[in-house]
């Protein structure tokens, strides 16, 4: 059990991102300057180059609410395919919607020993490998041996994630 704790938490934590980025998208798409990630994304995912591409966009450019068009679009072409597990994949999500640097923020809410910036990236990446290891390699050694844990690991794991999606939520809404 103590496993399929940690392959949940982290997952739980990723669900959590994609809909704080369904959310916060269309909302970021309505601001006066959007955010460099997002109009890198917006200008991947419409290039219009001639006719052709014209027509294809034209659509999604005279929708009732574009951003929220534009928004449902990047979606369903390229966010839902990807996993905000990794520290760097979680800095690029926030980036869409004008958070750079989230760990930093993150950094500043958390008090005490091991709560720098690099110290929470570098913890969530250990998690995130093992989690790895279980879903991908069934939490075997190369020998064959099945890697140890703990049951404190995994309540570790899963309070640390919930501390650290906890804080997410701070930066993107403020307190609630």
């Amino acid at each position: 059990m103590p496993r399929s704790a940690v392959v949940a938490a982290i997952s739980a934590m990723d669900a959590y991102i994609h809909s704080v980025l369904d959310e916060r998208i269309p909302i970021a798409l309505a601001q006066p300057i959007i955010p460099e990630a997002l109009a890198a994304a917006m200008a991947d995912l419409l290039p219009i180059k001639n006719a052709a591409s014209f027509r294809q966009a034209f659509p999604i450019l005279t929708a009732s609410n574009t951003a929220t068009a534009l928004s449902a679009r990047l979606r369903d072409r390229s966010l839902q395919f990807l996993s905000y597990q990794a520290p760097d994949k979680i800095i690029a999500a926030y980036s869409l919607i004008g958070l750079e640097g989230i760990f930093d923020e993150v950094a500043n809410f958390w008090p005490g020993p091991g709560t720098t910036a690099q110290e929470i990236k570098n913890r969530l990446a250990n998690y995130v490998k093992r989690r790895n290891q279980i879903a991908h390699e069934g939490d075997y050694e190369v020998g064959g041996a099945v890697r140890q844990m703990q049951p404190k690991y995994a309540n570790d794991c899963a309070d640390f994630i919930h501390n650290l999606t906890s804080r997410f939520d701070r930066a993107v809404y403020g307190e609630r």
